[in-house]
This record gives C-alpha cells, structure tokens and sequence, in this order.
C-alpha cells in the first residue's frame, strides 16, 4: 500500500535535523575563531543562532523550508570566507606572518574538506526542502 499522505516531523527531515547539530558545532566554533581565539560565550551564541531554522522545523513554521535552504547558504558561504581569510591571512606556528609550505598543505586540507561538507550539506538539503513531498505537506 502507497501512502500518498507524508507529512509531519519525520523520515529524512529527521536526518536533516540530527546531521546538522555536529555541523553547527563545527561552524559555529570555526566562525568564532574568525573574530576571537574562540571564547566558548561567542561559539555558544553562534551556535544557537545557526540552530534557530532548525527550530522552525521542529515548530513546523510555513516559513521553515525557505529559513533553512538561506541558512544553509549562508553558512556555506561564511565557511568559504573563513577558509579563504586563513590562507590570505595566515598565523604561523612560530609567530611569523606566513604559512611555510607544509603548514598551508596542513591547513588547507581541513579547511577544503570543511568547505566541500558545507557545500555538499547545502546542495542536498535545498534539493530535499524544494522537492519533498513531506516536506510540501508538512510545512505548506
């Protein structure tokens, strides 16, 4: 039997919800780094307000798709900035202005991999939250 009649908080927004919390930490600690030597009170404040769309999902908000596929970019965007600014603007182990060339290969690895995610979990998500039938019957 084909149920026609998905909505609610379930399935794969579920997944949505859980996969993103490890990654808001990872932003949100990347993103206070970017400003300070990352105080856990501005991680912490980060963190919530990069969590609030998720929120929406949990309250079922009309307006909670369209908050998430933005948050989801903008995030994404915010990480290619950061990564962008520790290789224009690096912060040598010894106190010196530039990255020898093992430290910006140790560098940019992470922060490619942080990137590609960041990328990746937007492209994914903004497809699901535009096309999910779930998602039109919950939220619509």
């Amino acid at each position: 039997m084909k149920r026609n009649n998905r909505a609610g908080i379930g399935g794969w927004i579920i997944v949505y919800i859980i996969g993103s919390i490890p990654l808001l930490t990872v932003y949100s600690m990347g993103l206070s780094g970017w400003f300070f030597e990352y105080p856990i009170g501005l991680m912490l404040a980060i963190f919530i307000l990069l969590a609030v769309p998720l929120l929406l999902v949990l309250r079922k908000s009309p307006k909670a798709p369209q908050w998430n596929i933005a948050a989801l970019w903008i995030v994404a965007t915010l990480m290619i900035l950061r990564s962008i600014s520790v290789i224009l603007f690096p912060m040598s182990s010894d106190g010196a202005s530039r990255l020898r060339g093992d430290e910006l290969l140790a560098v940019a690895q992470p922060l490619g991999v942080i990137v590609a995610v960041a990328l990746g979990w937007a492209m994914v998500w903004t497809r699901y939250f535009r096309n999910s039938e779930r998602v039109r019957n919950t939220f619509c």
